[in-house]
């Protein structure tokens, strides 16, 4: 009692026993909501988030002032983050309480959310020693840490490589998923065309043909696909290893980057999305090596030298090629980062200079493959509409008897078939049969117009429910294909159905299965109802929102500690989630470029070793 006494005030100590209780009594009526509707998959993440926070409570961090921000942003942002998982809870569950009740579990949650933000506040602002070059006293650029050499590269890229061997080993040649089928339709049968990037189709082609060629593979097939495993395990591994290299010059606690190499080598996630024959694992590893050059930038005074903007300009170029849709969120990147240096004229003018290049050369490579292959431009309009055929697929399945007759005679225009077929994490089937003509497309603009404007509601709860994987720490939507075929975390494989596909389109693919064991093994990581999701660290780094929630965090300390330049890295990544908001779906292979960033910038951000400077 006396050490609560010298802790807390008596009112400290009464606002502090009154969250933890209601806090408490919230959580038992949620279990047990979550118990009579049969599901407890909740049980892995929101029992460590409740004693986190009242072990924040515990420190008093309900009470603390210097944090960054006044209280009334600290509270808004704290019931804007609880709110978004009362709501995602309430909406996974059928019978979890009344909307009135999931209002009050808001209210009686934010001081808990309020006091674990807060603690997670104090401590960034004592980790957050990020210098940039002027305040770290240098002349010419960021001032670097230790030394690393060519044999620290190596050796993270041995490490990480051979790590990724055992997936390769397990799965030999290939994990082969749904979203390959497409590709090898244009290769082997109905021709190239622009919908995938083509550079990676081609990269995928050139494999297969090498396999087909060469003299001492019995089976092509099978050795092209494990030519295109070891080429892309290669890619993969050197970003992670020149990643470590970038850490440990940096001044990132030695530590750390080890264990991020570890990471690297032998987290299931990273060996099998690197030995999976998808355009997304390349992707994601230049969109991580990215993140480090613009904070590199970002720490600097004066412009790099000539062979950085080289490798920065080859870079960007390799970015627009591997993702279609990249070129909305860098040129996002491109107009903030001029604004940011429109005052350093020499700096501004070079880095235009290098932006305008790296356009040009996209635009050349790409024409030229375009034109080498005689590949026919597919940009598929529909895409792009997967918000609002989401939205009007919505409204059109729960108040059907509504719509006028105008409304169905407009829906049949686009629909031909009758109303849009709705499925809430998936917008694949409401935009499948919209065909792209002006006709069409002038129908589909007026119907989503004028149902808009009755229903609000419905739309904004379809946009959410969409993008239901990137804000609720406990979505499990993620966890199934377009098709909703139970797959699992990371699609190991093909729907049963598209068997007869692939043995048209690569007859000679077979998966090995001499290593039963490790399958097995790899199964229990990425399936979707495994006991992982119970283990509260593991279930909390395998959701993709909590990636989301990682980015915004460190963009709120980079305001927090008054230093918005280090703002410019997490540019990329946040146009890049703005893109994700606006399309299909959320997957853990679509989210696989923000994770990587989110990481290697929360570690340059918060895991500087401060000894390096003497503190």
């Amino acid at each position: 009692m006396e050490k609560i006494k010298e802790r807390f005030t008596p009112r400290e100590f009464v606002l502090t026993v009154c969250c933890a209780l209601v806090s408490l009594l919230c959580a038992g009526r949620i279990f047990l909501l979550l118990y009579q509707a049969g599901s407890v998959y909740t049980m892995g993440i929101f029992p460590m988030a409740l004693l986190f926070g009242l072990y924040c409570l515990w420190k008093k961090a309900l009470f603390f002032e210097e944090v960054f921000f006044s209280v009334s942003v600290r509270v808004l942002l704290a019931a804007g983050f609880t709110a978004l998982q009362v709501l995602g809870l309430f909406w996974s569950h059928d019978g979890a309480g009344s909307a009135p009740e999931a209002m009050i579990w808001v209210v009686c949650l934010t001081p808990l959310a309020f006091a674990g933000q807060n603690m997670l506040f104090s401590l960034a602002g004592e980790a957050g020693g990020v210098q940039t070059a002027a305040e770290a006293g240098c002349r010419d650029g960021a001032c670097e840490g230790e030394k690393v050499g060519k044999r620290s590269f190596f050796g993270a890229f041995a490490l990480v490589f051979g790590g990724f061997c055992i997936p390769f080993a397990t799965y030999y040649p290939a994990i082969m998923a749904y979203d390959v089928i497409p590709q090898l339709d244009q290769i082997r049968a109905s021709g190239l065309t622009t919908h995938h990037p083509l550079i990676h189709t081609l990269l995928l082609k050139g494999c297969l043909a090498a396999g087909e060629s060469a003299p001492f593979f019995s089976n092509g097939d099978r050795a092209g696909l494990a030519m295109y495993s070891l080429i892309q395990m290669a890619a993969a591994a050197g970003g992670f290893a020149w990643i470590y290299t970038f850490l440990r010059r940096h001044r990132v606690n030695r530590w750390l980057s080890y264990a991020f190499v570890l990471c690297a080598a032998f987290f299931p996630t990273h060996g099998m999305l690197a030995v999976s024959v998808t355009k997304d694992t390349i992707y994601a590893v230049l969109v991580m090596v990215f993140t480090a050059f613009v904070f590199e930038l970002s720490v600097r005074e004066t412009c790099p030298e000539k062979g950085w903007l080289v490798c920065y300009i080859v870079l960007t170029a390799l970015l627009l090629l591997f993702r279609n849709n990249s070129i909305y969120a860098w040129l996002f990147h491109v107009a903030v980062i001029s604004f940011c240096t429109w005052k350093k004229r020499p700096f501004f003018r070079r880095l235009f200079f290098c932006h305008g290049v790296a356009f040009l050369l996209y635009l050349l490579v790409n024409g030229l493959m375009v034109h080498a292959v005689s590949a026919t431009s597919d940009t598929y309009a529909r895409e792009m509409l997967s918000v609002p055929a989401q939205q009007i697929a919505r409204v059109a399945q729960y108040h059907e008897e509504e719509l006028t007759q105008q409304d169905l005679e407009a829906l049949g225009a686009v629909w031909k078939e009758g109303l849009p077929e709705y499925e809430p994490a998936i917008a694949d089937r409401s935009k499948r049969d919209i065909a792209g003509d002006q006709e069409t497309l002038r129908h589909f603009a007026g119907e989503w117009i004028s149902l808009g404007l009755r229903f609000p509601g419905e739309y904004a709860k379809a946009f959410l429910l969409k993008n239901k994987g990137i804000w609720d720490l406990t979505d499990t939507t993620y966890l199934n294909d377009i098709y909703s075929y139970a797959k699992g975390y990371l699609q190991i494989t093909y729907p049963s159905d598209q068997q007869v596909y692939m043995d048209a389109l690569a007859p000679g693919y077979e998966r090995h299965q001499k290593l039963q064991i490790l399958q097995s093994l790899y199964r229990y990581f990425a399936a979707g109802d495994e006991l992982w999701r119970y283990c509260p660290p593991m279930a909390l780094v395998m959701q993709p929102a909590f990636y989301t929630f990682l980015l915004l965090f460190c963009c709120f300390c980079c305001i927090g500690l008054k230093k918005p330049v280090l703002l410019l890295p997490a540019v990329f990544p946040l146009a890049l989630l703005g893109t994700l908001l606006l399309g299909p779906c959320v997957l853990t292979r679509y989210m696989y470029p923000l994770m990587l960033s989110a990481v290697v910038l929360a570690l340059l951000l918060f895991g500087r070793d401060v000894r390096a400077d003497g503190r």
